[in-house]
């Protein structure tokens, strides 16, 4: 593999783009419809178990990546970098992989799930094997090689499905899940490596160890707040109302998710490369404030739909055992909505090298979002946990974040004004499709109408914004920023 210090041109920034939109959304409905699958062969307690291994998983998995790959991606000199970084990764996640294993009870507990240790433990495994992802994915992103990475996580999504659906319907339950979870890992272990065209190589440097680690420490603990911010409130769910509730509400923000996983990640691999390596200050900065407004509309118009569709939409695709999912999904798909432009104001802050600014942005959103999420599912239940999510991050890390990126030279007026436009036009278009959810009885014409408003409502006069918008992105004077490519955002 050759150096990957310089950046491509224009049109690989747009390919990787095109590449990773496609692919997310591609791989989120394969997601989606065995989701669908596996939530119709478990009971809600079933699910709620694995919500709880998956919980902890994820926290975990933040932490044991630490940012590692995010070096590699900014570096101007990745492949002698490798074999450190590939240490470390190695090192962090094979630790916290035996520490899942040997806390599963302690944890389970914790959860008040004891029923979850057995599954906690399988799932520390594929802890342990994800070390093994973090270099080879970094390399692949650095080039904006999203087809090759496509490929990989579509062939990993396959041989899971393969394995839980049979085993499912042999009555393992979470299991079934976990061991899916497990299969994933090692099949993207493997082809991320042979995409990459990297040998594995772990060997130890104390001065490039040193040098990632100073980066990667505010990174990492960022990363850590931000999924414990979006984790723990499983945590409160669990000891506030029951297993059921839990299951239902896991159920819910994953839906919710919908928008961050299609969109936001989309844009994500490819907006961190080509910020980090753009020469150009200005031009850099004024991306980001013209980029944000395209995608706050994509996010903004899949979050009101969810939340005003939440009940249709929730009987139409799980059936009528999951409808309960439909009361925390109000408040959650709005908030899934501004995940989607909060992600990538972080991004740019990573590639700038402000992650400290990201960390404090993390502890205050989770110094508020705790006791306010605790006295909201006290008072109201789920749909005070979906709410909570909402009114918190409106309330603390927006203003932090325009703030640091007004630090950072960012033209935060123009950033705003660009997000107004499509939050004033949606709101009749949410007003309507709320009305044709509360009257219309069945789900799938319900859900049809609510696409049909959404073409006449936003679409239509949203249309000539898109286009002037994208104009402005695609004539930009770059040449390497991920987001100039403009429409597929």
């Amino acid at each position: 593999m050759t150096d990957m210090a310089v950046p491509s041109t224009r049109p690989t920034a747009a390919r990787g783009l095109g590449w990773s939109t496609s692919a997310n959304i591609a791989l989120r409905l394969g997601n989606f419809a065995v989701g669908v699958v596996m939530a119709r062969l478990l009971a809600p307690e079933q699910f709620g178990v694995f919500a709880v291994a998956l919980t902890v998983w994820t926290i975990l998995g933040t932490l044991a990546e630490f940012g590692f790959g995010t070096d590699l991606v900014r570096a101007t000199d990745p492949i002698r970098r490798a074999p450190a970084v590939g240490m470390l990764g190695l090192l962090s996640c094979g630790a916290l992989g035996v520490g899942m294993a040997l806390a599963a009870p302690l944890l389970a507990t914790a959860f008040e799930s004891p029923q979850a240790a057995p599954v906690l433990r399988l799932m520390a495994v594929s802890l342990g094997v994800f070390g093994l992802t973090i270099v080879p994915a970094a390399l692949l992103q650095r080039e904006y090689r999203q087809g090759r990475i496509f490929l990989v996580n579509g062939i990993a999504l396959v041989t899971s499905a393969m394995i839980m659906i049979p085993l499912g319907l042999g009555g393992l339950g979470a299991y079934a899940l976990a061991i899916g979870q497990i299969a994933t890992q090692l099949v993207v272990a493997v082809g991320l490596h042979l995409a990459a065209r990297h040998r594995p190589q772990f060997r130890w440097n104390t001065r490039i160890a040193g040098e990632s680690l100073r980066f990667c420490a505010p990174l990492a603990v960022a990363n850590l707040l931000s999924w414990v911010l979006i984790s723990v409130d499983n945590l409160i769910v669990a000891r506030a109302l029951t297993p059921i509730q839990l299951g239902l509400y896991v159920l819910a923000f994953n839906v919710s998710s919908w928008p961050m996983n299609a969109i936001g990640q989309a844009v994500r691999v490819v907006a961190l490369p080509g910020f980090a390596q753009h020469g150009s200050e200005t031009t850099r900065n004024l991306t980001l404030a013209r980029a944000i407004g395209p995608l706050w509309a994509v996010g903004l118009l899949i979050g009101v739909l969810l939340a005003t569709g939440a009940r249709p939409g929730i009987t139409l695709l799980y059936g009528k055992d999951w409808i309960g999912a439909a009361v925390p999904l109000v408040g959650l798909a709005l908030f899934g909505a501004v995940r989607v432009g909060f992600d990538l104001l972080a991004t740019f802050l990573i590639a700038v090298g402000r992650t400290r600014e990201v960390l404090v942005v993390q502890v205050a959103w989770l110094v508020g979002m705790v006791p306010s999420m605790y006295v909201s599912v006290r008072l109201f239940g789920l749909v005070g946990a979906g709410f909570a999510h909402l009114v918190v991050a409106i309330a603390i890390p927006l203003p932090l974040y325009l703030y640091f990126l007004h630090r950072a030279s960012v033209p935060v007026r123009q950033l705003l004004r660009g997000c107004l436009v499509p939050t004033i036009v949606v709101l009749p278009l949410a007003a309507a499709a709320w009305w044709t959810s509360s009257t219309i009885s069945w789900p799938l014409p319900a859900v049809l109408a609510a696409a049909g408003l959404a073409a006449l409502l936003y679409g239509l006069p949203l249309s000539r914004w898109w286009l002037r918008r994208i104009h402005a992105l695609r004539t930009a004077p770059l040449t390497s920023s991920a987001l100039e490519s403009g429409p597929s955002a």
